[in-house]
């Protein structure tokens, strides 16, 4: 009797404590938190006074979170307001917490994650690829496939991947093309030696019944001397082909192929100034091989249909060398040598020389003469500028490892057309859709394809074009088009596919398979992600990430003005986003802090990267790692992809970077802004800055809150323009005025100033990129259910020596991983 009275005294006395501190908290809402958040007036789009006491659904649970998010962070109430003690904060907030984790439990929702996600464009390409042993570098079979509906940057949220009679039409055509290119039944392809010496451009006899490509008026070619220069851009004349595979259509095989150049660089020190246009005197000359498409051109000419960049390197060798690479080509591709950096094409360089050049002794003897051939022969004889300098090229291939190879066995095995019957049909059906499905089909599933063939075989189509149907429809299936994760724990073999396609964007291999079949993938996650890791097939992770995360695509949707001469001249394009993914795989790869993302003094820059960047002494084309010490970057927030993904391609937008910061390293959304309010309200049409624009923008109640805090980190990069270049003055004429003053209330002068704070942020970036990660890796947007795993993580990642690699592993422990 006396326990069970001791029980409910205690039983009331927690029910007690319980409603006070409820009431504490009630109070502290009221307080400091309804009268910018309550029926007469919701800032940032939130409304606080309707919630219960006791939490009732998602809706209260994720609201309840925000509240005890902001509070942590500080931005709550705002400094302006009445400030709460930091006891009475610290209580509030350990009371929110507790009742958020018991409303958890109670409302969890884990259960209601979709159960299927269809292979996004990406994936299913290293799908294809990696199934059939198929080069989807120089063949993307999605292509043509319509856009993926991002979700919060990311395309691989299964909410957006809807499946459309458009795209399963595609899927149709990427399928039987796919199986055509895997099938080789013919003989092992026999390497063969190719080589061209020159001259390469023919005339008179010589040139007879030969395309315009070969025949020495297009190229200006100088007959006297035992080699070829090349002197314009490629497109435009500065090119050189191959007769030798032009003749028989291109190479004959798809394949490795080594191709070996004698090459030099002539003339890169001139003193014809302005002459050659945007060339800098003494550039190295840049020499590009391409694989190029004629069919479907006009064979007359030569021109190309479609060319692939293969290799490049510069030359500043005035000798002959050799260069050789090995590259893959696709069956009627051609090589073709291109004078990438050519200062002029040829044409333009005769009109340019006899009038900007024209007080040069060696053009004079041209200048009054009349346009045509004899001109044009000796002005480009007497040029002595930038010549890329052609001797010999050489072609042997292809080479095979394995005959027939890796994607033909997986539709055939070792069958010959002649051995397929109805009974070998099955069999290959079986066993390519396991490998397909990633998975043992289930009992039934292949039952619809069998039944396909099976008719078409009374049809009296042939046994192997019946096979190669039911392979395609195999792969027009849900089995394949579709990771099916199951509810609740992945089973195994999910799990496998799970992280395959987090790591790889790909199926898992063997070894994965192995031990999910074996039940013992689980006890070994960590062992197969360090392996995973270390794979080439890592790079697409690094790649594709830091692509989503980073929105990098903006770059290429909103290109930069012309007026950017030297970003389309030096190709900072692909050198900044190379900069970018070089850098996050580098921190990967050593295993370093999270923090080197915001206060690394270095970075991975080329030439003219280094250039952009204001950097001197940085020689080559080739990334390399470059100290940042004393220059005006550092981080990312100093990258150029990171400063170009946030502009439009024009100028720049301290709201569009803010918001850019806010949601890519703060882990920050803010709502947009309400219908009402105009980008640009009526009464700030007399503000002569941006900054005065926004200060009065700030006088909106509604707009107050979220640009307190998006404005300071826009303008704090105002200083970069909108390729990342930086910039003191406006257009050479306002003042960039880059101060500012956090949430918080931390004020900052100067760029760098901002820099020093940000790297103090590094808890909020580290959160910020463990939801991303986990984003990516589960394939959906996250929710309440996945607050335990992300403190997890955090509390694991807090520890100083803890680095991204860690953070991956993390990631793939926890249970927002392991469930579905």
């Amino acid at each position: 009797m006396k326990t069970t009275i001791r029980g409910t005294v205690l039983l009331l006395i927690a029910v007690s404590t319980i409603a006070s501190a409820d009431e504490r908290a009630s109070k502290f809402l009221k307080q400091h938190c309804i009268r910018c958040h309550g029926s007469q007036k919701q800032k940032a789009d939130r409304r606080f006074d309707t919630l219960s006491s006791q939490i009732k659904s998602l809706n209260d649970l994720e609201r309840y979170q925000e509240i005890v998010d902001l509070l942590n962070l500080g931005e709550m109430p705002p400094e302006d307001e009445p400030q709460p003690t930091a006891e009475e904060r610290a209580r509030v907030i350990a009371h929110l917490t507790q009742k958020l984790v018991t409303a958890r439990a109670e409302l969890s929702d884990s259960g209601g994650h979709s159960v299927l996600r269809r292979l996004n464009s990406w994936e299913y390409r290293q799908t294809i690829g990696d199934l059939l042993g198929l080069n989807v570098d120089v063949w993307n079979p999605t292509e043509d496939f319509p856009e993926e509906v991002k979700v919060h940057g990311f395309d691989n949220n299964g909410a957006g991947l809807v499946t459309s009679g458009r795209l399963m039409n595609h899927y149709l055509d990427a399928a039987e093309e796919a199986i055509r290119r895997a099938t080789q039944f013919g003989a092992r392809p026999i390497l063969r030696k190719y080589t061209q010496q020159t001259p390469f451009y023919f005339n008179g006899k010589e040139s007879k019944d030969l395309p315009k490509l070969f025949q020495e008026d297009r190229f200006r070619f100088i007959p006297e001397t035992p080699y070829t220069d090349l002197y314009g851009r490629h497109y435009r004349g500065g090119h050189i082909g191959f007769l030798p595979l032009f003749q028989q259509g291109g190479v004959a095989h798809s394949g490795t192929y080594t191709i070996r150049v004698r090459a030099a660089a002539v003339g890169r020190i001139h003193d014809y100034g302005k002459a050659l246009g945007d060339f800098r005197n003494g550039d190295p000359l840049v020499m590009e091989i391409a694989a190029v498409d004629r069919r479907g051109s006009v064979t007359s000419t030569g021109n190309v249909s479609k060319m692939i960049s293969l290799a490049r390197i510069e030359l500043t060798n005035e000798q002959p060398q050799w260069f050789e690479w090995k590259v893959y080509m696709e069956a009627g591709y051609e090589p073709e040598v291109r004078f990438r950096n050519g200062p002029l094409a040829a044409k333009r360089m005769v009109r340019v020389l006899t009038t900007q050049a024209a007080d040069k002794p060696e053009f004079k003897p041209f200048v009054a003469m009349k346009p045509g051939y004899e001109k044009a022969h000796g002005v480009l004889k007497a040029y002595q500028g930038p010549r890329l300098r052609i001797w010999e090229i050489n072609v042997a291939g292809p080479h095979i490892d394995a005959w027939p190879p890796a994607g033909h066995r997986a539709l055939y095995g070792n069958l010959t057309p002649e051995e397929l019957n109805t009974k070998t049909i099955a069999q290959r059906l079986e066993s390519f859709a396991e490998k397909a499905f990633r998975r043992v089909p289930l009992k039934g599933e292949l039952a619809p394809i069998q039944h396909l063939v099976a008719g078409k075989l009374k049809e009296g189509v042939e046994p192997l074009q019946a096979l190669q149907l039911g392979c395609q429809a195999v792969l027009c299936s849900p089995g394949f088009l579709y990771l099916n994760m199951g509810e609740g724990e992945l089973s195994e073999v999910a799990l496998a596919s799970r992280l395959s396609y987090f790591l790889w964007s790909s199926p898992p291999d063997e070894p994965l398979l192995r031990l999910a079949a074996a039940g013992k993938l689980r006890p070994n996650l960590s062992a197969q992600v360090k392996r995973m890791l270390l794979d080439p097939k890592s790079d697409r992770f690094v790649g594709h990430f830091v692509r989503r995360w980073l929105d990098l695509d903006n770059i290429g949707t909103m290109p930069p003005s012309a007026d950017f001469l030297e970003y389309y001249r030096d190709n900072l394009e692909t050198a900044m986003r190379a900069e970018t993914e070089t850098f996050f795989k580098h921190v990967l790869d050593q295993n370093l802090p999270l923090r080197e993302f915001l206060g690394a003094d270095y970075s991975f820059l080329n030439r003219e990267l280094a250039l952009h960047y204001g950097i001197e002494g940085v020689q080559g084309n080739k990334l390399q790692r470059v100290s940042l010490k004393g220059s005006r970057r550092g981080g990312l927030i100093g990258q150029g992809a990171f400063l170009t993904a946030s502009a439009n391609g024009v100028d720049t937008s301290p709201v569009v970077r803010g918001i850019y910061v806010l949601e890519k390293i703060l882990g920050y959304t803010p709502p947009p802004p309400p219908p009402d309010v105009p980008v640009i309200e009526p009464d700030i049409r007399g503000a002569s800055t941006v900054r005065e624009q926004l200060v009065k923008h700030r006088e909106i109640a509604t707009c107050a809150e979220c640009h307190r805090k998006i404005d300071p980190l826009g303008f704090a990069l105002e200083n970069f323009d909108a390729i990342g270049g930086w910039r003191d003055r406006y257009d050479g004429k306002l003042k960039v005025d880059p101060s500012g003053k956090l949430p918080g209330g931390k004020i900052f002068s100067t760029n760098a100033e901002f820099r020093e704070l940000m790297i103090g942020q590094d808890k909020t970036f580290i959160r910020c990129l463990t939801k991303k990660l986990l984003t990516y890796a589960v394939g959906r947007k996250l929710n309440s259910s996945d607050r335990p795993s992300i403190d997890g993580i955090g509390k694991e990642m807090a520890r100083p020596e803890k680095g991204l690699r860690d953070l991956i592993q993390a990631v793939v422990a926890s249970e927002s991983f392991l469930q579905n």
